[in-house]
């Protein structure tokens, strides 16, 4: 049933997974059908502990700045309700030390803030806030078993819950949406009931992730609450150092390629760390004592699911987040991404349901190709991504440490490559005549002269 005016877009909507995808997802969903049901397969606890659905959910998380702004849209007052149970709150950029290909970028005042907090912490709150919602019902400790087809494709789905020995009872749903993450089943449950699957882009990162957690004050490494060292060709390494909620910050360390991955022992752990750590966080770190064992994570590709180039989309099901697209986490644009793809699905159903999934996927798409690139691009240029020859591994290196030079040392393209960063403003920002100009050098010439 299309919806137009106050009319429903449907009976019954039923979200697949309740993680941050699903949340978004089902925000969205609330607005335009009768009821929606989330189905998630962990059991679910009131205090928000972690969870054996998101094994990486003790390393480092965040929602970019684009992603703070809908979370706040869709969900008003949440950013003030973090900060009172203890998030932290970050302002762009004043404390934001981010050093990239070994260049500090310049603390470009872009007059915005947002919070940093551990992924259980702004889990538990998003879900609580969606399970508030009248017409929203979660339903957790349950495995979705499969799909029920329809004459048009999807129907609804099977659910075996784990307090029943019964068979899996099927959900009738005039629209299903997959938010299970990267391990989704929905391509191989499509593909038995005769739809093809989506062609896939790969980039073969092989990410090891190595964490750990600390007691220490908000000030620890001069007022900075967070430190980014990204890695760059020739030490394929880094880390996130990011206080959150409570008085704990959190050391991610990430290395590309199965030989630089972390240590798993906390003290081979810090001084994989403060090797390649700004001075002040290294003797931080080196006088830091752990208060949880290290967690580790292996992210081996980064995949898009590229469903809009299908020629054949069944109704009645599609996919959000890392079921669509599942980026290399060390950029952390896995739920901006979900939360930016909820949106869009909230503007395609404003205008009906006719063709809903080609529609929805054809935005989806156009929105994926930017930070897919970017972020493909940065990847080539480590010597261990098999993807790219030698001489567009250099070229590429070339570019990226052209831009990340520029952005240490001239405020407006340090702002420019912020935005980018963040997703708040389109890279053709990067091509404004003045960000331009530092890019290639102009402004380091004409100040030399000058």
């Amino acid at each position: 049933m299309p919806q137009t005016g106050n009319r429903r877009a449907g009976d019954h909507a039923v979200v697949l997974g309740g993680g941050m995808a699903g949340l978004f997802a089902a925000r969205i969903l609330a607005d335009h059908y009768a009821a929606v049901t989330i189905i998630e397969r962990d059991r679910l606890a009131a205090n928000g502990t972690k969870r054996r659905g998101t094994p990486q959910a003790r390393h480092s998380h965040g929602l970019l700045m684009r992603a703070a702004d809908i979370a706040e849209a869709r969900f008003p007052g949440l950013t003030n309700e973090l900060i009172a149970d203890g998030a932290k709150t970050v302002s762009a950029f004043d404390d934001f030390r981010a050093i990239f290909f070994g260049n500090v970028l310049h603390r470009a005042a872009l007059g915005r803030s947002s919070v940093v907090a551990s992924r259980t912490f702004l889990e538990s709150h998003v879900r609580a806030r969606v399970s508030a919602l009248p017409n929203v019902t979660v339903c957790d400790d349950a495995v979705v078993a499969g799909l029920v087809a329809s004459d048009t494709g999807v129907g609804g789905i099977r659910v075996l819950r784990r307090d029943s020995d019964g068979a899996p009872e099927p959900i009738r749903a005039d629209l299903v949406v997959d938010a299970m993450g990267r391990g989704t089943r929905v391509g191989a449950w499509l593909e038995s009931l005769g739809y093809p699957r989506p062609p896939e882009d790969q980039v073969p990162v092989d990410i090891g992730y190595a964490t750990c957690h600390f007691r220490l004050p908000l000030d620890a490494v001069g007022g900075d609450r967070i430190v980014l060292v990204g890695p760059m060709p020739s030490r394929p390494r880094g880390f996130g150092f990011a206080a959150q909620e409570g008085d704990t910050w959190v050391l991610s360390t990430f290395g590309v390629g199965k030989d630089d991955h972390p240590p798993s022992s906390p003290g081979e752990l810090l001084e994989f760390a403060a090797a390649f750590a700004p001075d002040d966080v290294a003797t931080v770190l080196r006088c830091a004592t752990p208060v949880d064992e290290v967690a580790t994570y292996r992210f081996k590709t980064a995949v898009w699911r590229r469903y809009e180039l299908l020629d054949r989309i069944p109704h009645g099901i599609l996919s959000i987040g890392d079921a669509v697209c599942c980026f290399n986490p060390i950029y952390g644009s896995g739920m901006t991404v979900a939360a930016i793809a909820a949106d869009l699905l909230d503007e395609v159903l404003h205008k009906g349901t006719k063709d809903l999934p080609r529609r929805y996927y054809r935005r989806v798409g156009r929105m994926l190709r930017t930070p897919w690139w970017l972020t493909k691009v940065s990847d080539l240029t480590m010597p261990p991504v098999a993807i790219g020859t030698p001489g567009v591994k250099s070229l590429a290196h070339s570019g990226l440490n052209m831009m990340f030079r520029a952005a240490a040392a001239d405020p407006v393209a340090a702002a420019a490559f912020l935005d980018v960063l963040n997703m708040t403003k389109s890279p053709v920002r990067m091509l404004e005549p003045r960000v331009a100009a530092a890019t290639v050098g102009l402004g380091r010439i004409r100040g030399r002269r000058s």
